[in-house]
């Protein structure tokens, strides 16, 4: 059987089967290539949360939801489910709108397959989730029914609550969906549904968390204080020891001044507040944590040029422009660490075969984020009079922006919705142009 034998067969395969089937079809494929669920140190960490019940400040409603979930099945399998289906279903309810249910169907499936998008979407974060809940969120209040619609915005709560800079990606798909009166006021009641979901978000968290980390402060100002220290090049140190007033620093100045002057870049807090090398223990107390908001000010006043060029190179590094680049994560979890939560995965051939795709994937273009950024530009110029397209490139590009302020590093996960927001806006263009309008579907 040659190639385009196989092709008409499954062409010929889809358009028997129903736009449902399809979907559900994908969302098993896409299941099977990453069963249970991939781990990393934050999920595996979460779901002892999940397991204790004491709640931390790190995604609280989705630790509640994961909670809710292992009253049916233990693990990280259901919140697989979860975040899959959310992007799956949502890129299929938003692509109705556009071309016909089949076509939809199928491209919505090959969006959810593809490797860029299905790396991080294979792992337990809260950035995969984020994304699921946005694009579940805009399908839900493109429908007709209040019910949908509230739906919806609860979903918008839940993206407010994984990443509390989603708010800059919620506006242009909040206006999507606000259509009457003038622009003004279109934008004004845009921008409260906006600030009424994220202060929804912010309450609900507030109501679920037991115990504050700090973890969003730390990971950001730590990060930010020693990056733009390293580039003020200060020479004294007891001027660099001044520098952290207030903090747990666990080393002395000399020690201080040759860990934050030895490397130009501090793209990651980790290792500067975890292991063996660290220069400062993590944040314990209200009083510690005005501190580092305090110092963290302070650094970026005195120094707001080397603030700049550290900025400027976690961006670069963000849009995969850096060497060093590792953009997939696809461990089922660390067994030791694992061992007390009774949860321990063996791969298929179907995954170990998956990898092997995603992997190859990774080695290309295909996998830095640039090419989403000038892909959402492209998209923004070209779906001028499409309003759907141009509300997901522009909430692609807002959300990238956002994260050249906010990342706490250059992980590939904080461009997830970048990818997946830009490629669903570039497919339904093309998909729009290739096929007929849902209307004249038959």
């Amino acid at each position: 059987m040659t190639v385009g034998d196989r092709v008409t067969g499954v062409l010929h395969w889809l358009a028997r089967r129903s736009p449902r089937a399809i979907v559900i079809a994908g969302w098993l494929a896409f299941v099977l290539g990453c069963y249970p669920g991939y781990l990393s140190v934050d999920s595996t960490l979460q779901l002892y949360t999940v397991r204790s019940g004491a709640y931390t400040d790190y995604a609280p409603v989705m630790t509640a939801l994961w909670s809710a979930f292992e009253w049916v099945f233990a693990g990280p399998f259901p919140m697989l489910v979860l975040q899959s289906g959310l992007v799956l279903f949502g890129l299929y309810a938003i692509g109705a709108r556009v071309v016909r249910p089949r076509v939809a169907a199928v491209v919505a499936v090959t969006l959810v397959l593809f490797p860029p998008i299905f790396a991080p979407l294979a792992v337990i974060w809260p950035d995969p989730l984020m994304a699921g809940a946005l694009l579940g969120g805009l399908g839900a209040l493109l429908q007709a029914s209040p019910r949908w619609k509230a739906t919806g915005l609860l979903l918008f709560v839940v993206a407010c609550s994984c990443r509390p800079e989603v708010v800059f990606a919620l506006v242009p798909l909040v206006l999507l969906v606000v259509t009457r009166g003038a622009w003004w006021r279109r934008a004004g009641l845009a921008l409260a549904i906006v600030i009424g979901v994220s202060a929804a978000a912010r309450l609900v968290d507030r109501v679920l968390v037991e115990t504050d980390t700090r973890l969003w402060q730390e990971q950001l100002m730590v990060m930010d204080t020693v990056g733009t220290l390293r580039r003020a090049k200060l020479k004294n140190a007891d001027a660099l020891e001044r520098a952290f007033t207030g903090l747990p620093v666990i080393v002395d100045p000399p020690t201080l001044k040759a860990r934050i002057t030895a490397a130009v870049d501090a793209l990651t807090w980790w290792p500067l507040s975890n292991g063996d090398d660290r220069i400062l223990d993590p944040i314990a107390d209200d009083a510690e944590s005005a501190a580092l908001t305090a110092d963290w000010r302070h650094a970026i006043s005195a120094h707001h040029r080397a603030y700049y060029a550290h900025r400027k190179a976690l961006a670069k590094g963000l849009l995969g422009l850096s060497n060093v680049w590792d953009p997939v994560f696809d461990s089922l979890g660390d067994w030791d660490l694992l061992a007390e939560l009774h949860h321990r995965a063996t791969s298929s051939d179907w995954e170990d075969n998956m990898r092997v795709i995603v992997r190859g994937f990774a080695a290309t273009p295909l996998f830095r984020p640039w090419l989403y950024m000038l892909l959402a530009i492209a998209a923004l110029v070209v779906a001028r009079r499409s309003a759907l397209p141009r509300a997901l490139a522009v909430s692609a590009l807002a959300w990238e922006l956002a994260m050249f302020v906010f990342a706490p590093g250059t992980d590939y996960r904080f461009s997830h919705w970048l990818v997946v927001a830009a490629c669903a806006s570039v497919a339904w263009l093309v998909a729009a142009r290739v096929t007929s309008p849902p209307d004249a579907a038959s």
